[in-house]
């Protein structure tokens, strides 16, 4: 039975091989949806690797503790800002991922008073963003 599936299945993906619309149409949904899932998934690792270069790292005290829940709200900050920057690259709109970098100063600005607080913050942010940027571009590259 499992052979049978088995051939079924390769014979409906061998249709989509060969290069027809279908087949380029399923080709270019799986390079987005892969870009995505790199950037928004994996992505942190990347920035958190950047984040944790000994010269970059910024000092853990008491005052800068945070908790399990803002780390959590942290992550899925940077998720959503990799997506909505991925989106505006593969839209071709560069200028609007200015507004990402505004939203997100807006919504730090008290904190951002603490220098090194304030260049965590932009190191972040600027490596968050350069992933999205060059999956994008890689992406825009190879779709043409």
């Amino acid at each position: 039975m499992f052979v049978l599936i088995a051939i079924a299945v390769g014979v409906w993906l061998g249709t989509l091989v060969e290069p027809r619309a279908a087949g380029l149409w399923w080709g270019r949904t799986a390079l987005i949806a892969t870009a995505y899932l790199y950037v928004c998934g994996r992505g942190v690792t990347l920035v958190r690797a950047v984040l944790d270069v000994p010269p970059l790292r910024m000092r853990r005290d008491e005052d800068r503790s945070a908790g399990a829940i803002d780390i959590a709200r942290g992550r899925a900050i940077g998720s959503l800002e990799r997506a909505l920057a991925l989106t505006l690259v593969l839209l071709g709109e560069y200028g609007a991922i200015g507004f990402i970098v505004a939203a997100k100063a807006l919504a730090r600005f008290k904190a951002l008073e603490d220098r090194e607080f304030a260049e965590y913050f932009l190191i972040g942010t600027l490596a968050s963003l350069m992933l999205a940027l060059g999956v994008g571009v890689a992406v825009r590259l190879v779709l043409k």
